[in-house]
């Protein structure tokens, strides 16, 4: 296992607040089979998109360009906004106290994510990416989003491809065993799900 591995499995206080966060909006959950609904697609489009990029990225050993890459420059960041988005429309509703208390801490998680954890993020990783890649970075940059994406790819001429191997290497399938937990639970709370507990 080398550095980067062993770094990004060290639980630090930010990835503890995500982990007790997502605990929370689980624990208070009171959905409703249309936000259910709406939030599990959202998720699923979360995952995908976190795979189509997980795929491509060779971390700090490439620039990588191509991809989910030629759209916007952190799609795994915006996967994961996604999917906070979906478990929280999934977890609430508007028409229960708990159901709005869940989507109240949802926006305040959002919030979160835009004011302190992105922009700190970015501020400590804009420069050792730098450091890395030089003026590969800057034309990134200067052609593609730092978070929204653009809708065309932008067109490096890299030849790049998508790589299962990769993927593994860059240990996301366990989210998606997470994701699929995760959901199982919040179906179980709802009232109309068959396998409610009384």
């Amino acid at each position: 296992m080398n550095a980067n591995n062993r770094a990004s499995k060290k639980i630090t206080w930010r990835k503890a607040a995500v982990y007790i966060s997502s605990l929370a909006l689980i624990s208070l959950a009171d959905p409703r089979p249309t936000t259910f609904l709406v939030g599990s697609i959202l998720v699923v489009l979360a995952c995908l998109l976190r795979i189509w990029a997980f795929g491509y990225l060779d971390k700090n050993a490439l620039m990588v360009t191509t991809g989910p890459y030629a759209h916007t420059r952190n799609p795994a960041y915006l996967g994961s906004f996604v999917a906070l988005i979906g478990v929280s429309l999934a977890s609430g509703n508007l028409e229960s106290f708990r159901g709005q208390c869940v989507w109240g801490f949802a926006l305040f998680l959002t919030a979160c994510f835009f004011i302190y954890y992105f922009p700190r993020k970015m501020k400590r990783e804009y420069p050792r990416l730098k450091e890395l890649f030089g003026e590969q970075l800057e034309e990134h940059a200067a052609n593609v989003p730092n978070f929204w994406p653009r809708v065309t790819p932008w067109r490096s001429g890299q030849q790049r491809k998508w790589s299962l191997e990769m993927l593994r290497e860059n240990h996301e399938l366990s989210w998606l065993v997470a994701f699929a937990i995760a959901f199982a639970a919040i179906y179980t709370v709802g009232s109309w799900s068959p396998f409610a507990i009384a």
